[in-house]
């Protein structure tokens, strides 16, 4: 699971950059670039970035396999 990659496509196809993201969770831009750059994430944090860009969290996993 990359979590980078999935953050990346997830906010391509929702035509969102990370500030937006951020904005829609009520954190700071840094947050969100921190989370895409960690090797591992809390469940609580991955349902928060999944719910901020309108999927599921399985289908949010699937977008960073490799």
């Amino acid at each position: 699971m990359n979590i980078g990659k999935s953050l990346k496509i997830a906010l391509i196809q929702n035509n969102m950059e990370q500030a937006d993201l951020a904005e829609k969770l009520g954190i700071h831009q840094s947050n969100i670039s921190r989370f895409a750059n960690c090797k591992t994430i809390t469940t609580e944090t991955l349902a928060r970035l999944a719910k901020g860009v309108n999927m599921k969290v399985s289908d949010f996993i699937k977008l960073g396999e490799d």
